[in-house]
């Protein structure tokens, strides 16, 4: 039943879980009930959305930083986050000391 609201009302009945804020609303929308114009906004995006659309600016909301995302990534903002997530968390790593890459993945 959930899969048939609207994204408005989805993001509002999974808020009213206990401990679910935006963010897991966002994740839970985009990778559960893919709604490709979901836009899960962490410490990571946030990072980046700043440093690359906006790096001039001095005070930045999240709210500017999330109607941002919906104009301009639009129907498949989710993808976009995915591959600004993946630019985030590996590019510009610095390496530890003894000298091993932190972007490679440990197996």
């Amino acid at each position: 039943a959930w899969a048939a609201l609207s994204d408005v009302d989805l993001r509002a009945k999974l808020c009213a879980l206990p401990g679910v804020g935006a963010k897991v609303a966002n994740c839970v929308m985009l990778f559960a009930y893919e709604r490709l114009r979901a836009f899960p906004i962490d410490v990571w995006i946030e990072r980046v959305l700043r440093e690359k659309y906006f790096p001039r600016a001095r005070k930045l909301t999240g709210r500017r930083l999330r109607a941002f995302s919906q104009t301009y990534f639009g129907e498949h903002g989710g993808y976009a986050q995915q591959y600004l997530f993946h630019h985030a968390r590996h590019t510009n790593r610095p390496e530890c000391k003894r000298g091993r890459n932190l972007s490679v993945p440990r197996r």
